[in-house]
């Protein structure tokens, strides 16, 4: 006791000390050990021994000193108890001054454990009997008067655990505190304060954070600790306290701000743990305080003037994105079911950006795609979005519009729908998956079937449709007609319609029912469009497709229509194309199989090459370019015939090369490409070789100045559709470029410079020795060339350099670099208000590789500096 109190007397000693002097005056490391020795032997003098069985954790192994220390005192429990409040008193004055601090945090589990014990520990009650006379001094009488006495002070004790809580770091409070509840045979009270503040501080600001930092003080092992991660989660999200209501909706917003925390490395895989946790033990609250929380901007309602901000869309699409695309912890990923109330919202915002450059463009399309990824809906979805059906509870739609920022906000609900439009961009979506356009097409024959049946219903006399109502019908009918001739002329479509024409030829008939019985005193060929374009594409089928199709799936289809041959009121034009599709279902295996391949080769090959040979012969523009478009797709589709004969359509396309019209010129530049892909080295050289050549061939006026630049330009779309395999050619390309930069005309030097800067990047900057004569090229240009666009294009070709070379640039060519370097610095002050803002990206560039060169690899010099409150 007399110890106690000379180590009190002194640390309060030093503590007035350092405020009277300095508050921040800091300790030495002698100084500091001392400091920490005495709070030890506070804690094992005046707290240890008189903390009750199972409160707080065995400190013996953690002090070294505690083995010095071996007299046990004998002491009444009043003796004990006081004791225990002088030492707690004395840490938790050490505790108030900022310098002293750090040595009591240091130990602060045994201080907590004593103020939940001064705090909570039970009572006894009190004696309202005399106190007996035969009592020693060691036993303890309780009567009212001592008891109103000890309420009140741990009414005291508890405000000062409550004030030290806050002052205390927060995942040093979750630490001590699980540590507490953890030891064995922990007294009830104990274990049921302790969960108290556990709680209470979870459900503070920042405490989830607080105790993921806990429990990750040393970083998130993905391979070793999923089953930490998922004890996590669950403690986490499993209901505390009686009111659960308000702790999901203090515990709930921290879960979502883990997806932007900058904290933790893994911060979406922990908050997908912890929602994925949350859905299994309670869907209800995942739902109101998760998912509805975060597509509430997706949720607008019938209310005027409501607008969503850019900011409050953008983070609803990013952390859905982060929950349900990210490629990390699949199987923690919560079930797309659970967004389809906002399908149709998320539909109609891809269906604004779709054609823009938002950022949001992709996030939306692969969350759409997700969506689709279940069976049993994915036909109601298909009506929602195309305005089939707006009762399928998917949504309303919405309208929006591009915000000042380049985002997107919504602005209200959309009451017209752009039926059009909505097709267009399902069939855009749709295009991107292999097995969606299958099921799109099948469910568009379906809905057309019901709509002639609908139309059919409509015209009786005792249905009564507005004129608004006939107008919206229309378009949405003209819309869908458009949506399955789009679907129709894909080939992942025609391939399942080969496996499985069933759907096709089940429409076919609904056609032939409906237009029988509702036009058969009728015989106009426009009342039966829809049977012509499905017809035709049977027929197609049977011809083109006949190598993989199963004729037998057609055999009662061919009674069906031998059937309706019958009909005299069905259109002369209608017998005819079906009395074709009979035959062709008739004739489908009269041939041997090795006839009908023969054919069909010749009839892709020959007659194509020669019918676009006649047609390049035609004195109409038109014509001529249908030819070159018909011998380009016979290369791209590496037709025998057409690569027997690829010089001849090599000479071909550069003689339509230097023809004046925009459209020859296009075709001839796509078709270039096309053979350059399937003979790059023959391609590239002849192209290069003219392009070399045409400056003697301008000074005769035999080419013009814009030949030799397009000719520049199908270079570089011959060297990107090449890709990796443009790196054989690099030599034959460069030195082509270099010489285009010595011409005499400005243009032609500014269009060789922008072709370099992008073959470069083609390159993917693996130049070699070239580097150096480039940076020269590029020195020469900046110190002599007077003309802007030269200058500008040379400065952008360095900067494109700079960014793609980065430090490997200061090791390969270093002298170079430096008189370049001095030229950018004189055009720094140029009056070309243009070349300024592209030599500033280049000097931008330059300083980011010598930072990078210089700092990388010294260690970091820096003192942490950890805030207590």
């Amino acid at each position: 006791k007399q110890y106690l109190h000379i180590l009190s007397y002194i640390l309060r000693g030093i503590k007035q000390e350092n405020v009277k002097v300095d508050a921040d005056a800091p300790f030495n490391v002698s100084q500091y050990q001392s400091l920490k020795n005495a709070v030890e032997f506070i804690i094992l003098i005046g707290i240890k021994p008189f903390l009750l069985p199972g409160v707080g954790i065995d400190i013996d192994k953690l002090c070294p000193i505690a083995s010095t220390i071996t007299q046990e005192e004998d002491l009444s429990c009043l003796e004990k108890y006081e004791r225990l409040c002088f030492s707690t008193h004395l840490l938790l004055d050490l505790f108030d001054d900022l310098n002293l601090r750090p040595a009591v945090l240091l130990r602060i589990g045994p201080l907590i454990a004593a103020l939940l014990q001064l705090s909570h520990a039970p009572l006894a009650k009190p004696s309202n009997e005399v106190r007996p006379m035969n009592l020693n001094n060691q036993e303890f009488y309780m009567t009212v008067e001592e008891y109103q006495r000890l309420q009140n002070r741990q009414k005291a004790f508890h405000a000062k655990f409550i004030s030290l809580l806050s002052n205390c770091p927060r995942n040093i409070c979750f630490r001590e505190l699980m540590a507490i509840c953890g030891v064995q045979n922990t007294p009830r009270w104990l274990r049921r304060e302790t969960h108290n503040y556990l709680i209470n501080m979870l459900t503070q600001p920042d405490g989830v954070s607080s105790l993921i930092a806990t429990i990750y003080n040393d970083g998130l092992d993905l391979g070793a600790d999923w089953k930490k991660l998922d004890t996590l989660s669950r403690l986490i999200t499993a209901t505390h306290g009686k009111n659960v209501d308000q702790y999901y909706e203090a515990v709930c917003p921290q879960i979502l701000d883990l997806f932007f925390s900058d904290k933790f490395k893994h911060g979406t895989i922990i908050a997908n743990c912890c929602i994925k946790s949350l859905y299994d033990y309670n869907p209800r609250a995942c739902q109101k305080y998760i998912i509805e929380v975060v597509c509430a901007p997706l949720t607008t309602k019938k209310e005027p003037h409501v607008i969503k901000s850019e900011k409050e869309v953008e983070r609803c699409i990013e952390i859905l994105t982060k929950c349900f695309l990210t490629e990390d912890a699949k199987f923690k990923h919560l079930p797309c079911k659970v967004i389809l109330h906002v399908a149709t919202p998320l539909f109609c915002l891809y269906d604004k950006v779709r054609e823009s450059a938002c950022s949001l463009k992709t996030n939306l399309r692969q969350l759409l795609l997700k969506i689709f990824e279940e069976d049993t809906t994915r036909e109601k979805l298909y009506s929602a979005f195309l305005g089939h059906d707006t009762s399928a509870g998917f949504g309303n739609y919405v309208s929006s519009e591009f915000g000042p920022t380049g985002g997107i906000e919504i602005i209200g609900l959309n009451e017209s729908l752009d039926y059009e439009k909505l097709a267009d961009t399902i069939f855009d979506l749709v295009s991107t998956a292999k097995d969606l356009s299958p099921s799109l097409f099948c469910y568009m024959l379906k809905f057309m079937s019901n709509q002639n049946k609908r139309s059919c219903e409509i015209e009786q006399p005792k249905t009564l449709e507005t004129e608004d109502d006939k107008i919206e019908r229309i378009t949405m009918q003209l819309a869908a007609h458009k949506l399955l001739s789009q679907l129709a002329s894909t080939s992942t479509v025609q391939d399942a319609q080969v496996k499985d024409p069933e759907p096709l030829l089940s429409f076919i008939k609904s056609l032939f029912d409906d237009y029988t019985k509702s036009r058969s005193d009728e015989t106009e060929e426009n009342e039966c469009e829809m049977l012509y374009i499905s017809l035709m594409w049977i027929k197609m089928i049977l011809l083109e497709k006949s190598a993989a199709i199963k004729i037998d799936l057609f055999k009662d289809f061919k009674t069906f229509l031998e059937d309706h041959l019958k009909n005299s009121n069905m259109p002369t034009q209608l017998k005819s194309l079906i009395s074709e599709v009979v035959a062709c279902i008739t004739t489908h295996d009269s041939r041997p199989r090795s006839e009908r391949k023969y054919y069909q080769d010749l009839s892709s090959s020959s007659d194509k090459f020669d019918e676009a040979l006649k047609d390049l012969a035609d004195p109409l523009l038109p014509v001529r370019a249908h030819g070159l478009v018909t011998l380009t797709k016979l290369i791209e589709t590496k037709d025998p015939y057409a690569i027997a004969r690829n010089a001849i359509i090599l000479r071909l396309f550069e003689e339509n090369l230097k023809h004046e019209d925009s459209f020859i010129y296009l075709a001839s530049i796509n078709g270039l490409c096309a053979l350059a892909t399937a003979f790059p080295e023959k391609v590239i050289e002849t192209l290069m070789l003219e392009y070399i050549d045409m400056p003697k061939r301008a000074a005769i006026s035999e080419i013009t100045v814009e030949t030799r630049i397009k000719l520049g330009e199908i270079l570089v779309k011959t060297t990107r559709a090449l890709g990796e395999m443009s790196v054989v050619q690099k030599n034959t390309l460069v030195n082509g470029f270099l010489c285009a930069i010595r011409d005499t005309d400005p243009f032609v030097r500014a269009s060789g410079l922008s072709c370099l800067g992008e073959l470069c990047k083609v390159l993917n900057y693996r130049l070699g020795n070239i580097l150096t004569e480039i940076l020269y090229c590029i020195t020469c240009i900046l110190k002599t060339d007077k003309v802007p666009e030269c200058r500008r294009a040379a400065v952008l070709v360095a900067t494109l350099l700079f960014r793609g070379l980065d430090r490997d640039l200061l090791s390969t060519c270093t002298s170079d670099m430096i008189d370049l370097y001095r030229e950018l610095r004189i055009l720094r002050d140029d009056k070309d208000p243009v070349l300024q803002l592209h030599v500033q990206l280049a000097l931008e560039e330059i300083d980011r590789i010598m930072r990078d060169s210089l700092f990388t690899g010294f260690p970091t010099l820096k003192k942490t500096i950890s805030e207590l409150n």
